[in-house]
């Protein structure tokens, strides 16, 4: 942990000072100049900082303009898709949930939440979820060629959270065959007792997924005779947006 704090207060030096070498980095953080030097370079080689040729000296590279994009990028994607979101909600008075991936995980990143909902589930803003057991990580993982699905496969602990989790890797690709068929997935119980979600995905205008919208809700309402309904409302929202995000579907 203290290795982490060194490395973000010398990020700290580099971006106020906007280059700036070894010895004067120490002489701000106190850090002695081997130390800099080891944290330097691997920042350098992970293409967080640059070193001028000549000068030896540091400054931020363009990898925090990429990283500060995407961050952009989700503000967008958030102002863009509320008004939709509040529409689903609205069309089923179920939860509305817009989620991003961060690695092998989805994170919540806004919910127009329905009254109706008296639970408190885990699609709460901010959550991170697994993909392999939710709606919107199975429908993120349909999209997924083989090899990567296979790789993801064998490195997750995929551990049952409830007796309806899907855990074996023959079980996991058909139904993630079937999302792509179908264009939307279904948490049945598989997060939590209790709670079902119905996701689907949101395309930006390059047509590479960006996101995925999902509603939640109690399985008591969200029905299995009812999935289709839902599947339909919730992909003809994924596409609204899509659509204001410059996504040109295919006839």
């Amino acid at each position: 942990m203290k290795s982490l704090h060194k490395t973000l207060d010398i990020i700290d030096v580099v971006a106020q000072a906007g280059e700036i070498g070894i010895r004067d980095i120490s002489t701000k953080t106190g850090f002695p100049p081997a130390t800099i030097h080891r944290i330097a370079s691997t920042l350098v080689k992970r293409r967080y900082l640059s070193q001028h040729p000549v000068t030896k000296r540091y400054a931020l590279s363009f990898r925090f303009l990429e990283l500060g994009t995407r961050v952009q990028e989700q503000f967008d994607l958030s102002a863009i898709a509320r008004p939709h979101l509040q529409q689903l909600m609205n069309d089923t008075q179920e939860s509305a949930n817009l989620v991003i991936q961060d690695g092998d995980e989805v994170v919540y990143i806004d919910q127009v939440k329905s009254e109706k909902s008296m639970l408190k589930i885990f699609t709460r803003l901010g959550a991170r979820v697994p993909l392999y057991n939710t709606g919107v990580g199975k429908m993120l993982l349909s999209q997924w060629g083989e090899s990567d699905i296979d790789s993801y496969l064998d490195r997750t602990d995929r551990k049952p959270f409830t007796s309806n989790t899907l855990v074996k890797r023959d079980e996991i690709i058909k139904e993630l065959k079937q999302n792509s068929r179908r264009g939307f997935s279904v948490d049945n119980e598989e997060m939590e007792n209790g709670v079902r979600c119905v996701a689907a995905l949101i395309f930006d205008h390059k047509g590479k997924v960006t996101a995925a919208v999902s509603i939640s809700g109690a399985a008591m309402r969200i029905t299995p005779n009812r999935i289709e309904y839902f599947g339909e409302k919730v992909k003809q929202c994924a596409l609204a947006i899509s659509r204001e995000l410059g996504f040109v579907p295919m006839e």
